[in-house]
């Protein structure tokens, strides 16, 4: 009986034992970093330093949390769709307007306003940064930096005097210029976006000058004789030699860029990244360059864009992966951004920041505290159309005929307009 009862509390010790050391293993596992995956887009090497330096700050502040990190590039689009395909994705993905709102209406976003409070939502971001992420009254990404389309306008003073022309103050006085300064400099006046890649860019030019996109049945209607018009004034500059061959085959601002550092463009419109570049390539050129307010359309309206944070339906760790997020975007972290590179914060708090008030004649500081605190004027200027790479490949390549002389100006945007309402999904 002794010995029985020696077997039972031995069997009872061990028990106990193993009960222990179960519940020590299951509490270190319990407290094991959760680990989340992050991915921006075209972030590194450059950038390196912020992102690694607020990741730790993150971190330290929710020390359960783990990032893991990966900076995609040309693939980004793709290597996202293809994670979700395969049942899996990252938890943060840094997507742009445009991108979120595919993603969105495809089911492979969590809505972001079920993760934050939409009244700290609201009180974080302006009101139109909010809304450009949001989708069929959902929102669906926080917003993170921008850039205005029009921004600021950089010129070369020894150019536009040498053409006997002053800075233009909007649109209408900008194209006036454009052959003056061609035939007295031999150098473009400045690069339009006619056909940027993955995008309809000529349609910024139809709606900063009021004119609409879409009818009040929702279907395209850039095809009045006033867009016509417009596209045609285009059509005549580069026919004539007066815009450069490139701006069909390379995006805009990367062409704009390259060209001013070798005197060859006379005035950029857009954001003052450029500046970096100019600094960097030509120092020079970057010490004389004149900064100033950019020259708007006919509406007087800034179009712009941002990029934001978006939290795929996959992602495992959705409470986890919106933290990020939020940490990414408040207004302190996008203050540090554009203290780095002269982005638009997209939070309502910059608009007051000191950063922002400096006087400088600086290129880059004069710029930056030029469009830094206008992000309330980031929106894309029209609704991104469903089906939008098929529809914007068909503007872009009739917009190239055009130029091109293939095809008139009414006959291009007529036969934009008929695909459009023919293939656009609502």
């Amino acid at each position: 009986m002794k010995n029985a009862a020696k077997h039972a509390l031995r069997l009872l010790t061990l028990g106990l034992a193993f009960s222990a050391t179960s519940g020590h293993l299951s509490t270190a596992a319990a407290q094991q970093p959760v680990e989340i995956q992050f991915w921006t887009w075209y972030l590194s090497p450059k950038f390196d330093p912020y992102i690694k330096t607020t990741i730790a700050a993150f971190e330290k502040a929710n020390p359960g949390i783990k990032v893991k990190w990966f900076d995609k590039q040309a693939t980004m689009v793709q290597d996202f769709i293809a994670s979700v395909n395969m049942g899996g994705a990252p938890d943060v993905v840094n997507l742009n307007i445009d991108e979120t709102a595919k993603a969105a209406q495809n089911g492979f976003l969590r809505p972001v306003d079920g993760l934050t409070a939409p009244a700290t939502l609201r009180t974080t971001f302006y009101p139109q940064t909010l809304r450009n992420f949001t989708i069929g009254g959902k929102v669906y990404g926080y917003p993170w930096y921008g850039s205005l389309n029009e921004g600021v306008l950089l010129y070369n003073p020894d150019l536009l005097k040498k053409a006997g022309v002053s800075a233009p103050r909007n649109m209408t006085e900008m194209l006036n210029m454009v052959k003056a300064v061609k035939d007295k400099t031999g150098a473009y006046a400045w690069v339009p976006a006619l056909k940027d890649p993955g995008g309809a860019s000529f349609l910024g030019y139809f709606f900063s000058d009021g004119l609409p996109i879409y009818n009040a049945g929702g279907q395209a209607a850039f095809n009045s004789p006033a867009h016509i018009a417009l596209l045609q004034r285009y059509v005549d500059l580069f026919k004539g030699g007066y815009l450069p061959e490139d701006a069909l085959r390379k995006e805009a601002f990367q062409l704009a860029t390259e060209l001013y550092a070798q005197n060859k463009v006379a005035m950029i419109v857009g954001g003052p990244q450029a500046l970096n570049r100019i600094k960097d390539s030509n120092p020079s050129l970057y010490a004389k360059t004149v900064v100033t307010t950019a020259p708007l359309g006919k509406a007087n309206v800034q179009t712009g864009t941002s990029m934001g944070m978006v939290i795929p339906t996959a992602s495992k760790h959705p409470a986890e992966a919106a933290k990020l997020a939020a940490f990414f975007t408040n207004n302190a972290n996008q203050m540090e951004f554009a203290k780095i590179v002269p982005i638009v914060p997209t939070t309502a708090a910059a608009q007051n920041d000191a950063y922002f008030k400096k006087v400088s004649t600086d290129p880059i500081a004069k710029a930056t505290s030029l469009v830094g605190a206008s992000g309330r004027f980031i929106n894309p200027g029209f609704k991104v159309p469903g089906n939008s790479d098929d529809l914007y490949k068909n503007f872009s390549d009739n917009i190239e005929a055009a130029m091109l002389g293939k095809k008139t100006a009414a006959q291009a945007l007529n036969d934009t307009v008929s695909y459009w309402n023919a293939n656009m999904k609502k």
